[in-house]
């Protein structure tokens, strides 16, 4: 019994100094972050409690009511709430436990001091209760275990650095700790310390000629803010062969790091690297994003090439636009073509409209038998556009298929793929495989083929799915396949002459005939917002997935903010409408009255209410903050059925007005420095309002539906 008691305090006072201990081993920065966020949650907290009154809906204090409907949620919290109260009432039931036993019980706080004594995290070790563990039988495993690990990650650190050539000049910057130092640019211990991880910049050294294969910028070690930049230790030393093995830093770190350094680049410049079209034979395709458009499209290419030069308009993202009715895709196909007719684009020699989805693949094959048809192998072809429309991913895709000759599919990088605008910084090219009578025939047969297995594939789909429709439906999805090979693209080259050829060149007998496709710079539209986000508010921002529209019972005098991106008033009608809202799910949608909307976007900016912009008081004191369309927007109700009009927002989404038939309604619009604000007719999804669900009691919105898909 003694003995017991002994062992009992023995393990009290142990409990007791790890505790101590571990206190005492957390830094200050720690303790600081999380009094700092703490106190931005009670803030948060109480701005909610003060201001709950005059915030009529917001989806992301909602959000498990638009997804349950209000009877769901009601179930789902009294359920909760009886399965916290039976455990209150158990706990409180037991009877008290001895002081001296409470350490013994509370086994989280055992697990919790054990792992500060650094025990081995293995599986299968016996020790003694109250011990230091020890591994019995499996110490030996564990050693041949480490070493083979350690062996392991030493050949995969030095076939890394054989590959790249990059060693330690090219890791993540960010967590370069420089609040020790006062003054930055003036420590020589600093600049050492950085230039030891980061490398250094020479001036002196001459620019190379080989382009980056990311970004398509010439290589260099002047200047980091020039595009291309790569530390002169990387640089120097390296015949044009290595360096075109080589991405730029830039690159390096928007593929591993998804972070965008600063370079100086000035948007004319663009235009002025496009002026070479005009003196080649060529065909423009001309990109599209089909969620941000007329905001997306680029009339402006018809002053640089003409109105004789042949154009093929390829429509992007249609996979994350949600379907809503039959014959939807090729409504929203018509759309294109309207809005493209109210432009300067009605005077170009537009000869295909093509809607495809760069990142699944859906349309791409399409595309490439429409090339082959109207443009065969007449001259080169460009790829343009305005920034984030997809054009890289158009590149790489084009770049596994049918489209590239297949001596140059192995040995040409793919161009870096980013979220951030103006990704692309110079031409990036692949030559193009000739259409020959028998290379088209070869290719019909296997896309009948791949046809026959799309359909048994969907069929099957239909039949896992006995008939019911999908909460969430599948998104368009195609396949891009290859008809060629090495084997059969030239008879007489040897194969042991194609395996040799590991870099471009263009000078050689396969390429000196070629004509190219060409990757370009993306245009900066002023209507885009994407240029005034962050990173971090990008990912916010743009869909990542297929849109899921919400809808809003909306009366005169209210207004709705998507995040803090955008805002609509609905000024004046004669009874309420319905607003379809087609934007990233990430960002909040917040209906308050009209009066007391500019007091809630100064309190909340900068919080989780509105999502972006989001970065602290740093963030907040350069954010624009959103101006106003002077003129309102003036649209006739058609039924509640279909949508009279769209709203668009540039880079943030679009809004769809519903209002019944013949009824008038006033609506103002607000964006950043009120950019990108246009009103389209007709609406590109008219029917998208009868895929709302249940209206959620007691709040202006609707459920969340189920979303149409023609592929079910």
């Amino acid at each position: 019994m003694i003995h017991s008691v002994n062992n009992i305090l023995r393990l009290c006072r142990r409990c007791i100094f790890l505790q101590n201990r571990c206190v005492n081993h957390t830094s200050a920065a720690e303790r600081l972050e999380s009094e700092r966020k703490q106190n931005k949650n009670k803030q948060f907290a109480s701005l909610l409690q003060e201001y709950k009154d005059k915030i009529t809906f917001n989806s992301y204090l909602e959000h498990e009511k638009l997804e349950l409907g209000y009877f769901k949620y009601y179930l789902k919290t009294l359920k909760s709430a009886q399965r916290q109260h039976i455990k209150e009432f158990r706990e409180k039931s037991l009877q008290p436990i001895p002081v001296s036993l409470q350490y013994y019980v509370d086994k989280d706080k055992l697990l919790r001091d054990d792992l500060i004594e650094n025990q081995p995290n293995s599986e299968n070790v016996f020790q003694l209760p109250f011990g230091k563990p020890t591994n019995v039988g499996l110490r030996k495993n564990e050693e041949k275990r480490q070493k083979i690990n350690e062996a392991n990650a030493e050949i995969n650190k030095e076939a890394e650095f054989n590959r790249s050539g990059i060693e330690k000049w090219m890791t993540n910057y960010e967590y370069f700790d420089d609040t020790k130092y006062k003054d930055f640019e003036d420590n020589d211990e600093v600049n050492n310390e950085w230039h030891s991880y980061y490398g250094t910049p020479d001036p002196l050294a001459a620019v190379s000629t080989v382009p980056c294969g990311g970004c398509g910028a010439l290589l260099h070690c002047s200047d980091p803010a020039i595009p291309g930049y790569l530390p002169s230790e990387i640089f120097k030393g390296r015949d044009n062969d290595e360096l075109k093995t080589i991405e730029c830093q830039r690159c390096h770190f928007l593929k591993e790091y998804n972070i965008a350094l600063d370079v100086s680049v000035d948007p004319e410049e663009y235009e002025k690297l496009l002026q070479s079209i005009k003196h080649v034979k060529s065909l423009v395709l001309l990109m599209v994003d089909l969620l941000d458009f007329p905001c997306s499209l680029w009339p402006g290419i018809v002053d640089i090439i003409g109105t004789k030069r042949p154009i093929i308009v390829v429509g992007n993202k249609v996979d994350l636009l949600p379907g809503d009715s039959v014959g939807y895709l090729k409504r929203i196909r018509e759309s294109l073509i309207t809005e493209l007719k109210k432009t300067k684009l009605s005077e170009a020699n537009i000869q295909h409209v093509a809607l495809i989805s760069a990142k699944t693949g859906y349309g791409v094959e399409d595309l490439i038998s429409a090339l082959f048809k109207n443009w065969l192998y007449k001259g080169d072809v460009f790829l343009v556009g305005t920034t984030n429309v997809g054009k890289s991913s158009l590149f790489n895709a084009l770049l596994q298929s049918d489209y590239c000759k297949v001596h140059a599919v192995d040995i040409i990088k793919r161009a870096t793929v980013s979220r951030w605008p103006g990704t692309t910084l110079n031409l990036l090219k692949f030559p193009i495989n000739r259409p020959s009578g028998w290379k088209i025939y070869q290719r019909t047969r296997r896309l009948q083929s791949e046809s026959k297995i799309m359909k048994i594939e969907k069929d099957i789909r239909k039949g896992q799915l006995h008939g019911q429709v999908p909460r969430e439906a599948p998104a368009l999805i195609g396949h891009i396949g290859r008809t060629f090979s090495e084997l059969y693209e030239d008879p007489n080259d040897t194969i042991a002459e194609k395996r040799n050829l590991m870099v471009l060149d263009e000078k050689h007998e396969l390429f000196a005939r070629s004509r190219w496709f060409y990757d370009t710079p993306g245009v900066i539209h002023p209507d885009q917002v994407l240029s005034l986000l962050s990173t971090e508010e990008l990912l916010l921002t743009i869909p990542k997935r297929l849109i899921r529209s919400q809808t809003y019972y909306i009366h005169k005098g209210n207004t709705i903010f998507i995040g803090g991106l955008a805002r609509i008033d609905h000024v004046t009608s004669c009874e309420p409408c319905r607003y379809t809202i087609f934007s990233s799910e990430t960002l909040p949608i917040t209906v308050v009255n009209t009066e007391y909307a500019n007091e809630i976007y100064d309190k909340f900016l900068g919080t989780e209410l509105f999502a972006v912009p989001s970065g602290g008081e740093e963030r907040l004191n350069t954010w624009p903050g959103l101006t106003k369309r002077v003129e309102l927007f003036e649209f006739t109700g058609e039924g509640f059925r279909v949508c009279c009009g769209d709203i668009v927002l540039s880079s943030i989404g679009w809004v769809s007005l519903t209002a019944r038939k013949g009824a008038r309604c006033k609506v103002r619009a607000w964006t950043p420095e009120g950019r990108g604000i246009h009103k389209r007719y007709p609406s590109l999804l008219p029917y998208a309002v009868n895929l709302k669900g249940k209206r959620v009691r007691d709040t202006p919105a609707y459920m969340v539906g189920k979303t149409f898909s023609e592929n079910k």
